[in-house]
């Protein structure tokens, strides 16, 4: 009974109080919420296991490349080692890049994502199908069967779920597959991509290393039982080393096969971005607690007077400690529901906003042991902060409480206050300065020296594989050119953000001609039309570009870059010299120098390309179309595909501006600027409470004070100035803290940033001013309201 009266009575003081309930319940709501989401994302990444049975014992296998940056198994070398191995249970390859795209066949044709994978790749996964088999071995020969198995949800979106789809049919990219079988829902494809299908690699069981073209694959291994990473790694050794003596050109002494257990290597990639934002999460958290022990502070303060009279009149320590406990004990569970809801709002944003930047996301959930842990954590600063009161309520003197009153007083807890008000400035400034640091890469990414317009810039994408008739190149192009609003098109193998569709060894005919697998300088091969530069609106720096004319002789002239022109010809001009002779194919004399472009990656220096008068080079599975348009890419889209359903029915096209190639391209630092920007404007946001609530505390205690002070001369901006410069100090002092464990923390955002240092100064400067700006603005109003002070009133109330 006494329980009830105690909860009723604690709800009807927290709702006479509405402000100060509402900050305290979203500050933990907040600080909850966010550190359960971030603590549930890690425990999914790093220290969940695998959706896979026997999980421990899948490991990741390449070959490491430093040169390049890269990891992965030459096609040769898998074939051996799988065949040669003491080590794995089952030794298992996929395609080295995110599953691609086919084109599925019928009246309205679709791109569908398809993931090859080795024969064996669902037993070295433990992976059962829930309906029809697995691939039989001879279905990944070069020559063999072609098979292909459906996800669940394809199953269910195409074939309504029919059993009777086994062994039928179906059209990719012009050629028919059998359905072998589905897999189950569960099912999870080890690279974070959409996956529709899986069909198999051409795997050769006679590939070597001296054929003319080989594949690069991502390989997987199932470790035997009691077989260790460190014996793995030593049978590896020796079979690596067979590799390297059959082909010595092909690797370097830096070359080095790696083994790790899989969900390491999944987990690698995002470890730093993690452990960021577990950091952000804590200083939120860490924020949100010093806010409402502040608040808390505050209101033990305001009722102390009400707490003397209630222990005067006979109100034992422990009847005030249900009370006030009663209180707390509402608030958390206030803060826990508010949290439970902002856990699932914060989920939903992290999987929308990350898309492919965190593995494993589709797996996320709430971890209610970290739920647990800091509503605990929560709830051990309002019993501390909150239930200070307890520990003094035997010891009231009613009398020098009363006398008191509306006096200033409690200084030792204003100076408490101060010091967490500083704090909570401090871990503000850390999240603001990394925050302000990826906003800038953020900036540069998108804006430095990009070498060519991307706005009314896109691509038309129409798939030659699987057609039923391949179009003509000018036909299609006729038809685009008619478009009102098309200012350029033309036929390309690259866009001004990509390489070419293949790496060659650079080569002049007035030079050596480099080795077979020579392990020297590359260049990125593209064929282009003429129309290029008018439509990419790359500058021309030297001599002339592709013509009319020169796509008659397909192959014999060339236009490179000026990374290649620095590459390949410092101090001279490249204009009339021949390249690219090697392999039997014809020189090609270069004519014209362009401008860089962003061609390697939006982070990365551009890289050397030559663009030739042959877009017929390579055989490509689509063909791509660059256009400048003044009309907007739906309208475009619209007119062309009606243009197509007359010429050419029954084709695929797929439009795609360059900024939403630029958008795919940033969307991990975009995430992480967003994400970081967010726990840092929520902290600033209750750093910003914290101030305003220790200056109105302050002139509220001070009432008298200031009223004498007045009485005796002094001005009303006198007194503003007053409550101002504490408002500076608190914010000054935070700052600076702030600020040398900024200088210290943010150098483990290097990995992260482009185009800025992690000690850039003029970021920390526009921090600081922000800063100062919100701690005016905080200081202000508490400032003016003690301006105003009637001395008379003030002292008539004393």
């Amino acid at each position: 009974m006494e329980l009830s009266l105690d909860v009723r009575h604690a709800a009807r003081i927290l709702r006479s109080k509405p402000g100060f309930t509402l900050a305290v319940v979203l500050s933990l709501g907040l600080g909850i919420g966010a550190a359960t989401a971030v603590f549930s994302i890690a425990d999914t990444v790093f220290l969940r296991p695998l959706p896979y049975a026997d999980a421990s014992q899948l490991v990741w296998v390449a070959i490491r490349f430093p040169s390049s940056n890269l990891e992965f198994v030459p096609s040769p070398d898998y074939v051996a080692w799988r065949r040669d191995n003491h080590v794995f249970q089952e030794f298992a390859a996929t395609q080295a890049n995110p599953p691609g795209t086919m084109l599925l066949g019928g009246t309205n044709p679709a791109q569908v994502h398809v993931a090859r994978v080795s024969a064996n790749f669902l037993e070295a996964f433990a992976v059962h199908t829930d309906l029809g088999r697995t691939f039989w071995p001879n279905e990944e020969l070069p020559d063999g069967p072609k098979a292909v198995l459906l996800t669940s949800s394809f199953w269910r979106d195409h074939f309504n779920q029919r059993r009777d789809v086994l062994g039928s049919a179906m059209m990719l990219d012009g050629q028919q597959y059998t359905i072998a079988g589905v897999l189950p829902a569960s099912f999870q494809y080890p690279m974070d991509a959409k996956v529709d299908l899986l069909t198999t690699l051409p795997v050769s069981p006679t590939a070597t290393h001296h054929d003319r073209s080989m594949s690069i694959w991502a390989t997987y291994g199932r470790l035997k039982p009691g077989v260790t990473l460190a014996q793995a790694q030593a049978d590896l050794a020796v079979l690596f080393a067979a590799s390297k003596a059959d082909a010595p050109r092909m690797y370097r002494a830096d070359n080095r096969v790696v083994i790790e257990p899989l969900r390491e290597h999944r987990a690698g990639s995002v470890r730093t971005l993690l452990l960021i934002l577990i950091g952000a999460a804590g200083c939120l958290l860490a924020i949100a607690c010093a806010n409402v022990a502040n608040l808390l502070l505050a209101r033990w303060s305001a009722r102390a007077q009400e707490l003397a009279v209630r222990a005067a009149i006979g109100a034992g320590r422990g009847r005030l400690a249900r009370q006030l406990f009663a209180e707390i004990a509402l608030i958390i569970a206030a803060s826990t529901g508010a949290a439970v809801v902002l856990v699932a709002v914060a989920l939903r944003s992290f999987v929308h906003f990350a898309g492919r930047e965190l593995p494993r996301l589709s797996e996320v959930g709430v971890d209610y042991r970290v739920f647990a842990i800091a509503v605990l954590v929560s709830l051990v600063t309002g019993a501390v902060f909150g239930g200070l009161p307890i520990l003094r309520a035997g010891r009231i003197d009613l009398q020098s409480v009363l006398q008191q009153a509306g006096r200033s007083g409690g200084a030792g807890r204003l100076v408490m206050r101060r010091f967490l008000v500083a704090l909570e400035v401090g871990l503000s400034v850390v999240l603001l300065s990394g925050s302000a640091l990826l906003l800038e890469t953020l900036w540069h990414l998108r804006n430095d020296h990009l070498g060519f317009s991307p706005e009314h810039l896109f691509t038309v994408s129409i798939p030659i594989r699987g057609a039923a008739v391949p179009p003509a190149s000018p036909d299609i192009l006729a038809d685009l050119r008619r478009i009102p609003g098309v200012e350029a098109a033309e036929v390309v193998q690259c866009t001004p953000l990509t390489g070419g569709m293949m790496f060659i060894t650079f080569s002049r005919s007035d030079r050596p001609l480099p080795e077979p697998f020579h392990r020297g300088d590359s260049v990125s091969v593209c064929g282009v039309g003429p129309d290029y530069l008018k439509a990419s609106g790359v500058a021309l720096k030297q001599g002339r570009f592709i013509s009319d004319e020169d796509s008659h002789h397909p192959g014999t002239v060339a236009v490179i870059n000026e990374a290649a022109a620095h590459a390949y010809f410092p101090g001279e001009s490249p204009v009339g010299k021949q390249i690219l002779g090697t392999g039997g194919n014809p020189w090609k004399t270069v004519i014209g120098v362009i401008a860089d472009t962003k061609n390697a990656g939006l982070n990365h220096p551009p890289a050397p390309q030559a663009l030739i008068n042959d877009t017929t080079q390579v055989e490509p599975s689509e063909l791509l179309l660059l256009v400048r348009s003044l009309a907007p890419e739906s309208a475009v889209a619209i007119a062309f595909r009606a243009e197509l359903r007359i010429s050419h029915p029954g084709l695929f096209t797929r439009f795609q501006t360059l900024s939403q190639d630029m958008d795919e391209m940033t969307a991990s630092p975009r995430f992480n600027t967003v994400l970081l920007a967010a726990f840092a404007g929520l902290a600033l946001l209750m750093a910003i409470v914290g101030v305003y609530g220790v200056l109105a505390f302050s002139v509220a205690q001070r009432r008298r004070e200031i009223g004498i002070r007045m009485a005796l001369g002094a001005s009303p901006q006198a007194v503003l100035g007053l409550v101002m410069k504490e408002g500076a100090m608190l914010v000054s002092l935070g700052a600076l803290a702030g600020l040398a464990a900024a200088l210290g923390l943010t150098r483990y955002l290097g990995s992260l940033l482009y185009g800025v240092k992690p000690g850039n100064p003029e970021t920390y400067v526009l921090v600081v001013l922000l800063l100062a700006f919100a701690g005016l603005a905080a200081s202000f109003m508490p400032a003016r309201r003690a301006a105003v002070v009637d001395p008379l009133e003030a002292l008539r109330h004393e």
